[in-house]
């Protein structure tokens, strides 16, 4: 079968296959293609699939990584709650850091697109896969923050949820860009769980207390 010979799938299930069958040519390219390198031909090639059909049925290159993110996300994210229920009871920072980061480098390709995802999010992409993401952004944030208060014993605010899930990304982009430099050498997954470690005892010391003052100035 040809892009050019391509039959428009009919039936909703037609379509899942279809887009499943995409995310899996993009997720075998990017084993050797770097994130941002990853161009919309090569991918409608190994998909063996028109250009034109693959942005059917996800709206833009970007729409289509940040759809496998999601798919990355959501096959990572039960794993890492079976892995912390393992400890039976709440664990400390640098055990649930640890965790993550060691969970995380089994993962790779999950962590290269968590640290491409800024870059793709500043893409335009049709308003339909722009709140696609906003919506699998939402339901991977809750998802680990979940987990990860839950692993920890604590209970936090939303909006510390939402710093948290939004610093284990920064800390992912940031490691993955030293960790390509030769001058100031990290080892990727220890990097990862020490600045995940302090990010999370900072979002505990802040619920006991410390951001009281700071609501009080506002």
């Amino acid at each position: 079968m040809t892009g050019e010979s391509f039959q428009r799938a009919r039936t909703a299930a037609q379509r899942a296959e279809r887009v499943q069958a995409v995310l899996a040519a993009t997720r075998a390219l990017l084993a050797t293609v770097d994130v941002t390198s990853l161009s919309l031909g090569a991918i409608s090639r190994e998909a063996n699939l028109a250009s034109s059909n693959v942005l059917r049925y996800f709206g833009s290159r970007e729409a289509l990584l940040l759809d496998l993110m999601d798919m990355e996300y959501r096959t990572w994210t039960p794993h890492l709650e079976t892995t912390v229920r393992e400890h039976r009871g709440p664990l400390d920072v640098d055990q649930v850091a640890a965790t993550v980061a060691g969970e995380l480098a089994e993962r790779p390709i999950l962590t290269r697109l968590i640290a491409a995802s800024g870059e793709l999010l500043q893409y335009p992409m049709p308003q339909a896969a722009r709140e696609r993401c906003r919506e699998q952004g939402r339901h991977n944030q809750a998802e680990l923050a979940r987990i990860l208060t839950a692993a920890l014993g604590v209970e936090l605010r939303v909006r510390d949820q939402a710093y948290l899930v939004a610093g284990f990304h920064a800390v992912v982009t940031a490691v993955s860009a030293w960790s390509k430099q030769p001058t100031f050498p990290v080892e990727t997954a220890s990097a990862v769980r020490e600045l995940l470690a302090i990010q999370l005892q900072g979002l505990i010391c802040r619920r006991a207390g410390g951001h009281h003052a700071h609501d009080r100035r506002r």
